[in-house]
């Protein structure tokens, strides 16, 4: 009998001790599986083999950063925000730093963009380790056109160890529920879009902004020469 006790409690030990390795193994793949919160700007086509582009777009870096510099960000309040705080004001798209990285690489992904690919554009802004706020969604030129969707804007994302973040695969995906339209600062330049066109040539439906890019980017060109 003592012998049988001492060998249950050999086996005992044994499992105790499989369960403490195996679980020091999962712990391990758990923390690496989160990396840190980081600054990072991700640009790159989408094929969309029901939309036709026109694409490539010749716009250099300082042009589209003209063009997206006059984007702002008009998010919409509840009533009793607007009881205590009033109307919200309008943000930019993106701050100056950020216009500044994503600038160069969406102006080189349209201009080697094909005529039924998108361009999809993911900024991150690390605001701890275990947290970034993400600006994403989609452009593209049509016509005299560009048209700017937008998914998430300084939207937060909790980096949560052991769980795969959507954000970065998925840029025009809101991450949580945001309310907001997109206004342009010359607004004799935007074009009011036909819902049923905006449909045909995105995937989702995601707040929109439609810019003739063409005349105000003749309109800045005469504005400097004066």
């Amino acid at each position: 009998m003592i012998r049988f006790a001492n060998r249950l409690g050999g086996a005992r030990l044994l499992i105790a001790a499989c369960v403490v390795l195996l679980a020091a193994a999962c712990d391990f793949h758990y923390r690496a599986a989160a990396d840190p919160a980081a600054d990072e700007v991700v640009v790159r086509t989408i094929p969309n083999a029901m939309s036709a582009y026109d694409h490539p777009a010749r716009l250099s870096a300082q042009e589209l950063a003209s063009i997206l510099q006059e984007v702002r960000v008009q998010f919409t309040s509840n009533w009793l925000q607007r009881l205590i705080t009033g109307p919200l004001e309008a943000v930019p798209l993106f701050d100056e730093a950020a216009l500044a990285r994503v600038a160069p690489p969406l102006a080189e992904a349209l201009g080697h963009a094909g005529a039924h690919d998108r361009i999809v554009f993911y900024v991150a802004q690390r605001r701890a380790n275990d947290r970034r706020d993400v600006t994403s969604g989609t452009l593209f030129v049509k016509g005299r056109s560009l048209t700017i969707a937008l998914a998430n804007h300084q939207n937060r994302v909790d980096v949560v160890p052991g769980l795969m973040a959507y954000d970065r695969q998925a840029p025009e995906v809101a991450v949580a529920p945001q309310r907001f339209s997109l206004v342009f600062d010359r607004n004799e330049f935007v074009i009011e879009p036909e819902p049923e066109a905006i449909d045909k040539l995105l995937d989702a439906a995601l707040p929109t902004l439609m810019v003739d890019y063409a005349q105000f980017l003749e309109y800045k060109s005469r504005a400097a020469s004066r």
